[in-house]
């Protein structure tokens, strides 16, 4: 267990070590996998732990509350199927690439390990536990204590996990936990998932981006000189499919803006409905409704439209990453013509 002077941030690290299994092996944990029955007991306790989750999401947030946390988890769980059914079942939809052997690689490691797919799934759903409805930088000036605590980096997802693992470490959870990890080696590496899971949400602090922007070019980009930085092969792998786990919970959280259209302006309403309530509150300086036309589509130019190309460029997700990117630039070109009316008719729902 972390000692009390830990924090989440003391536990990022750049790859999982994933357990490295034959094909056969794989198949036999797979079918292990399938196999497992849930106790009565193990069923109560996760739906009752999954019920605590939910009191401790604020629901006076319009965006971010439990439903956001639903939609997360569902489109993890999404991405993660189309992840396991094109990787072992199906090479119809691999883009085509000098990196095709490199992700059928990453395909058995994410496939073969039921942990790791039930540790991002776990993240999902308390990534935004308590969350305050405004800025980690609002959130350093409201308790400065707790930003300390947390060394003014992703306080608030710091802070959600903490509230989450500690609910889960409580009596009435002995049962989950030992189905979850039965070892306490499961334990830590479970764990080690969920955390550098849960704080690849934050994705406004610009030292942890430009270190992930610097890992995805070591091990993705197109310059083979620079994974000689890279230990061996193993390591590259490990390295590929960390960053693949991080990019889903990454396109999950802003999901919405690679749906449906109505899908996103139902979720770009409520995000706009919980800062515009900051604002009115004095927790936030500036008014969204100033910014929020040309926010959004610097939104898509800068952070979705790229992420949904990286999603590509994995490829370990088949023909889903043309959706999400196809989804997200369709979007972006729907708001640059009716944003501006779509803010004007917020501005009067309020």
């Amino acid at each position: 267990m972390q000692s009390q002077s830990d924090i989440c941030l003391d536990e990022l690290v750049e790859a999982f070590n994933f357990i490295k299994v034959t094909k056969e092996e794989k198949q036999l944990m797979r079918e292990k996998y399938l196999s497992v029955k849930l106790s009565d007991d193990v069923v109560h306790q996760a739906k009752l732990y999954v019920q605590k989750i939910a009191a401790l999401y604020n629901t006076s947030n319009p965006f971010h509350n439990f439903d956001h946390a639903c939609h997360v988890t569902m489109s993890v769980h999404k991405l993660m199927k189309r992840v396991v059914t094109d990787g072992t079942n199906s090479e119809e939809g691999m883009n085509s690439s000098s990196l095709e052997q490199e992700s059928k690689d990453c395909y058995g490691i994410l496939t073969s390990d039921p942990l790791t797919l039930f540790a991002i799934a776990f993240s999902a759903l308390i990534h935004d536990v308590d969350h305050p409805g405004v800025s980690n930088g609002q959130l350093a000036q409201e308790s400065p204590e707790v930003a300390e605590h947390y060394k003014n980096k992703s306080i608030a997802e710091q802070k959600s996990f903490d509230i989450s693992w500690n609910l889960l470490m409580g009596d009435e959870f002995v049962d989950l936990r030992h189905a979850i990890f039965p070892r306490q080696a499961d334990m830590f590496r479970f764990r080690e998932v969920a955390v550098n899971i849960v704080l690849a949400t934050d994705i406004f602090d610009k030292e942890m981006g430009d270190m992930r922007k610097e890992r995805w070019k070591k091990v993705f980009g197109n310059n083979s000189s620079s994974k000689l930085l890279i230990e061996d092969n193993e390591t590259i792998q490990n390295t590929r499919a960390t960053i693949v786990l991080e990019h889903i919970i990454q396109a999950s959280d802003v999901s919405h803006t690679m749906q449906h259209w109505h899908v996103y302006l139902k979720w770009n309403k409520r995000l706009f409905e919980e800062m515009s309530i900051a604002f009115a509150h004095g927790r936030m300086s500036c008014d969204p409704a100033v910014f929020w036309y040309h926010g959004e589509l610097n939104f898509f130019d800068n952070y979705v439209i790229p992420l949904a190309k990286k999603i590509g460029e994995c490829g370990v997700f088949g023909v889903s990453s043309d959706e999400y990117l196809n989804y997200a630039l369709s979007n972006r070109k729907e708001w640059e013509l009716k944003g501006r009316d779509i803010v004007t008719d917020m501005m009067k729902s309020l």
